[in-house]
């Protein structure tokens, strides 16, 4: 064995080179997997977004629709990532689409599944905006929330930070309307109908900014007025704080949609 090979040979049996080597490799493959991991989720990807507010109802044209780059993080599994998939469709009968902001695929519906126009029986004031909150007997405290009564609406959400935050978003709401989910007022008779959504009319500020909690996913709940509602282990924060987080997570896409290049969704090479 010549002097090359018996070094090397020794150079392996000392344990503090095999120390070193391993955490030498320990460390390659967490950098190979943190890089992979952070491209993963930064990588730019082209999705569309609603380029003005759409309400309920409302079916799907090419000029609703514009395509923005964002960071892959920001696509849940819900998000529909090709603008053919909502050209066409309509909006559902609860939910209003914010500008900005992505669509996804419990929001649309085919023209076939809409009961009809709600929001023409809602008797509301001049500048109000109709606004249909999905529930469910449950939320609705075993359909003990009726028309004519008054509810408050609380949000739950994870902050930037990490920090689970609580708090009372708006109050002293009118119900005026409560559907099921063939869009049949659930007091009409005595069929024993479960609530699917309450309509009710808010300020145009306050309607935006339901509708951004909305679209952000939040966990949005709906109690009697002055019911006090489980905290658990949240922090309580004021309206204005919600209102804060609300905007500013809802303001990314809308300035990717005014600063980042667009493509037209009839023809993405452009």
């Amino acid at each position: 064995m010549n002097n090359f090979a018996i070094g090397l040979k020794r150079f392996f049996k000392n344990k503090n080179v095999i120390t070193v080597l391993l955490v030498i490799a320990i460390l390659v493959v967490l950098y190979i997997g943190y890089s992979t991991s952070i491209k993963s989720k930064t990588d730019p990807v082209n999705i569309p977004v609603a380029s003005k507010t759409i309400g309920p109802e409302k079916q799907i044209t090419g000029e609703d629709v514009q395509v923005v780059t964002v960071a892959r993080s920001m696509v849940t599994a819900d998000v529909i990532q090709n603008a053919n998939m909502i050209i066409g469709k309509y909006t559902n009968i609860n939910v209003t689409i914010p500008k900005g902001s992505m669509f996804f695929n419990s929001w649309l519906t085919e023209a076939d599944k809409i009961p009809g126009n709600w929001i023409e029986e809602l008797d509301h004031d001049a500048g109000e905006n109709a606004f249909y909150l999905p529930v469910n007997i449950n939320t609705t405290f075993g359909n003990s929330i009726k028309p004519n009564t008054y509810i408050d609406i609380y949000v739950k959400a994870e902050d930037e930070n990490g920090t689970m935050i609580f708090g009372k978003l708006l109050k002293n709401i009118k119900v005026l309307v409560v559907h099921d989910s063939s869009g049949r007022n659930v007091f009409d008779d005595e069929e024993g109908r479960v609530p699917a959504n309450l309509g009710f009319a808010l300020s145009q500020d306050l309607y935006v900014l339901l509708s951004k909690a909305q679209s952000l996913n939040l966990d949005l709940i709906v109690a009697p007025k002055g019911y006090t509602v489980p905290t658990e282990n949240y922090v309580i924060v004021t309206s204005s704080t919600l209102r804060d987080f609300i905007d500013a997570q809802t303001i990314t896409a809308e300035e990717d949609a005014t600063t980042q290049n667009t493509t037209n969704p009839a023809n993405p090479t452009e």
